[in-house]
């Protein structure tokens, strides 16, 4: 009998020193643990970042539109008007670092290392036996993550200003060297534009005093060509197309009925823009997705439900989701494949004595050795 109890009594102690660190859901830490505790956090959203270009249109009104039928001109502009146009779009992710799942880390000895970032999420889980075998410095988990890590964007995005369009002035054109008088009638642009063109055949005629070589008779054509533009203009309007490049956020949540779509509208754009998000419900796939197992037991992940209130001899981690994310425009539709943390679930690792590094944005496991 007393064997049968020493027996259990050593099976007891040496369960106890097996297990090196329990993991729980911060409301059920046990009420009597006074043992060291690591407190950390699993982010639980991912926005989806969309930058847009737009090619901008701006078409301005001639300040003798009404009089363009002295010229014989045709496709006047009759009024100011700013059109927008895609012209590309780039669909990225920024996992955000606000937390709303929480855990405690309870270990049972000094043996385990635990770094955690500045945000609340576990970076590592070593262990000094490990520490020859898998020699992971801060710094080297700090680069690690810092390669993998996407260009921050600043999500403020003020309302699209419409661009103040004013008429074609003399003036204006007067400073790119397209006329050589301002306060000019229509009728008098008319004698000028006349003018110019005569001077221009005299040029290829070679009827001008003096002698030019090619390069300049071509340079002096060319630039009595753009005054005559710039006289022509005051009738016909302008049009100017730039680029120009907004970044818009979304943050999706995964339907009710997961073999649905989701769609979202981009606000604040110039033209309408729909995004919509597909799953085909990957998780199960991901959970071994950019992780390296090295002598570890296939089966150690486990229903986190069972273990809420009594905790796993191991952690939690995200699995997150691979979601198509798509843009459709009159002429493209853009579309990536992102991980979005919302469409994924939090899962529980049964394992120890092994070291974890975690990503520290997303709470996946990146790698366990």
């Amino acid at each position: 009998m007393k064997k049968i109890i020493l027996l259990a009594l050593l099976s007891i102690a040496v369960s106890s020193c097996s297990s090196v660190y329990q993991s729980y859901p911060i409301e059920n830490i046990p009420a009597n643990n006074n043992k060291t505790t690591v407190f950390y956090s699993i982010p639980q959203f991912t926005e989806v970042v969309f930058e847009v270009t737009y090619l901008k249109t701006i078409r301005q009104k001639g300040v003798y539109a009404n009089k363009s039928n002295l010229l014989g001109l045709k496709n006047v502009i009759t009024s100011d008007e700013v059109k927008y146009s895609v012209k590309d779009i780039k669909i990225l992710t920024q996992p955000k670092q606000t937390p709303i799942k929480q855990f405690a880390l309870v270990l049972n000895g000094d043996n385990v290392i635990v770094e955690k970032s500045k945000e609340g999420t576990l970076e590592s889980i070593k262990f000094k036996d490990n520490a020859s075998k898998n020699n992971y410095s801060k710094d080297e988990i700090q680069n690690q993550t810092k390669a993998e890590e996407i260009k921050p964007y600043h999500h403020n995005n003020p309302s699209l200003q419409s661009l103040q369009t004013q008429p074609i002035s003399e003036f204006r054109l007067l400073q790119k060297g397209m006329l050589e008088k301002v306060n000019l009638t229509a009728d008098e642009i008319v004698i000028r534009i006349e003018q110019l063109r005569e001077k221009q055949i005299d040029i290829l005629s070679g009827g001008l005093d003096g002698t030019y070589i090619n390069t300049t008779v071509d340079f002096m054509y060319k630039q009595l060509e753009e005054m005559i533009d710039g006289y022509i203009s005051l009738f016909t309007g302008t049009e100017i197309i730039v680029e120009e490049t907004q970044t818009y956020t979304l943050v999706p949540f995964k339907p009710i009925i997961s073999e649905e779509d989701l769609i979202l509208q981009i606000t604040n754009t110039p033209v309408p823009l729909l995004a919509r998000f597909h799953t085909n419900n990957q998780t199960e796939t991901l959970k071994t997705r950019g992780i390296t197992y090295d002598k570890t037991d296939s089966s150690i992940t486990i229903n986190m439900k069972e273990k809420e209130v009594s905790g796993i001899k191991g952690v939690y981690y995200a699995i997150p989701e691979m979601v198509q994310v798509s843009v459709e425009t009159p002429i493209k539709t853009y579309s990536t494949v992102v991980e979005i943390n919302q469409y994924g679930m939090i899962r529980a690792m049964n394992t120890q004595k092994q070291n974890i590094i975690f990503d520290t944005k997303t709470g996946a496991i990146k790698t366990i050795k």
